[in-house]
């Protein structure tokens, strides 16, 4: 018997049919060998178990009506066995009983054909499960692989902690040595005032001028301490000497001492970042939310003019200055910021590649890999807007949860709505600040201009 030559039909696998008639072994035994199988047969169901434990196959064909052993009997042996238990059967039989069907299907068979067959209905229904059969035994694979790369990541991981320790104890010992250095004889460290993932920051002295300042030392650590990180460093310094702006921090200087030590000197300021304002889930009111924000985004918005974008804007770079004349809010850490400008060098283009900032204030198309601009600056304001009113960012971290799962839910869901009371024309500058599509959101100078009504 042949098949229709337009139909679809597999090109390999092995084929065991059980049955006890000789003459449905030749019949079926050619369809399928025709379709590209390699066939073996059984004529009873010890032998059926005795062919598969030795060599399985990757799908059975398998009669219900058998003498010594039945066709039920075998499929539940089949299944009880871990080496044969994941074969697909295929019952096919004379009984068209629903009750012979269902028994079927309770023994372990995926699919029942009943005699007498069509070869083209045997053939599709053999090539479908052969192919779920193996889609499923891929999956399998990967996560086998899968499970192998993150035990190793888990170790590499150890390792780095590891690794990462030992640093921090050399260089907590190297920063509580520092007070009293001068560097390059022009600025004295004193004591240690603030740390981050990349720097230590000490109060310290222009000694020339007898001018307060802010020294921020490079800090060594895995994935820091090679010449891109040295260059992201350098770039905080120069980014930030290019913006004046009274609402962003003023930095005077940046160099590497004759000892090796990378630093960079900034104004020094007095008060509290706006991340201490928000512990323990602290909210604000609107109208102080808008007066903080307002100068956040003026300095977002002559930064964007310049050709930078922030993109870590976050409560811990809002920094609430205190002086005579009353507060000043100042923008803090230009150190990510990309080069928008064509002539940025080549190694500057590089250290941009990657996703940087918190993950909790991306941007979605930051987030996803498109192209972005100072919009994306205006999402991360949004996220600290929402913040200041609810106590809590929009998709906050949950339990089992790493930092990924929470910053893509700001790809594919709206943020929820916020949970307190506030004025109509606070919420739609909410709303248009967290919009997904930055087409929709407003420029800093826009948000700057709406904020400013507000307060």
């Amino acid at each position: 018997m042949t098949f229709p030559p337009t139909m679809s039909v597999a090109t390999e696998g092995a084929i065991l049919i059980v049955d006890d008639n000789p003459n449905n072994l030749t019949l079926l035994g050619n369809v399928l060998r025709d379709a590209g199988y390699r066939v073996q047969g059984a004529a009873d169901g010890p032998t059926a178990l005795r062919i598969a434990a030795s060599r399985a196959p990757d799908l059975i064909l398998l009669d219900l009506q058998m003498p010594l052993m039945d066709g039920y009997e075998v499929c539940l042996r089949l299944k009880a066995d871990a080496a044969t238990r994941d074969i697909p059967v295929l019952v096919i039989s004379a009984l068209d009983d629903v009750n012979d069907k269902v028994r079927a299907f309770e023994a372990g068979a995926m699919d029942y054909v009943t005699k007498p067959f069509q070869a083209p209905e045997v053939l599709s229904r053999v090539g479908s499960h052969l192919q779920l059969f193996r889609l499923r035994r891929a999956l399998e694979r990967k996560q086998a692989e899968l499970a192998a790369q993150n035990a190793d990541l888990s170790r590499k991981n150890q390792e780095l902690m590891r690794a990462q320790a030992r640093t921090d104890r050399v260089f907590s010992a190297f920063a509580a040595a520092l007070p009293g250095t001068v560097l390059d004889g022009k600025y004295r460290l004193d004591e240690k005032i603030g740390a981050g993932g990349f720097a230590t920051v000490y109060r310290g002295e222009h000694q020339a001028l007898g001018r307060p300042v802010a020294v921020k030392v490079f800090r060594p650590k895995e994935g820091n301490d090679n010449p891109e990180a040295l260059e992201l460093f350098r770039r905080e310094g120069t980014s930030a000497c290019r913006l004046n702006h009274p609402n962003a921090v003023s930095v005077f200087d940046c160099g590497i001492s004759d000892a090796g030590i990378a630093y960079l000197v900034m104004e020094l300021l007095e008060g509290t970042t706006l991340s201490q304002l928000l512990v323990d889930g602290h909210t604000l009111p609107a109208q102080r939310c808008a007066q903080i924000l307002g100068p956040v985004c003026a300095a977002l918005a002559e930064a964007h003019t310049t050709g930078l974008i922030h993109r870590d804007v976050k409560p811990d770079n809002i920094f609430l200055h205190q002086t005579q004349r009353g507060e000043v809010v100042k923008l803090l850490d230009f150190g990510i910021a990309k080069v928008l400008s064509r002539d940025a060098t080549a190694a500057g283009a590089q250290l941009t590649q990657g996703i940087m900032g918190t993950p909790a204030y991306l941007a979605p198309e930051r987030l996803t890999g498109a192209e972005y601009d100072g919009r994306a600056d205006v999402y991360s304001v949004g996220v600290v807007f929402y913040q200041m009113l609810c106590g809590r960012v929009p998709f906050p971290l949950s339990q089992g949860q790493g930092p990924l799962a929470m910053a893509l839910a700001s790809v594919m869901r709206v943020p929820p709505p916020i949970t307190v009371s506030v004025p109509p024309a606070v919420e739609r500058a909410l709303e248009r600040a967290l919009a997904r599509d930055p087409n929709q959101r407003p420029t800093a100078s826009e948000l700057a201009r709406t904020l400013a009504e507000l307060s």
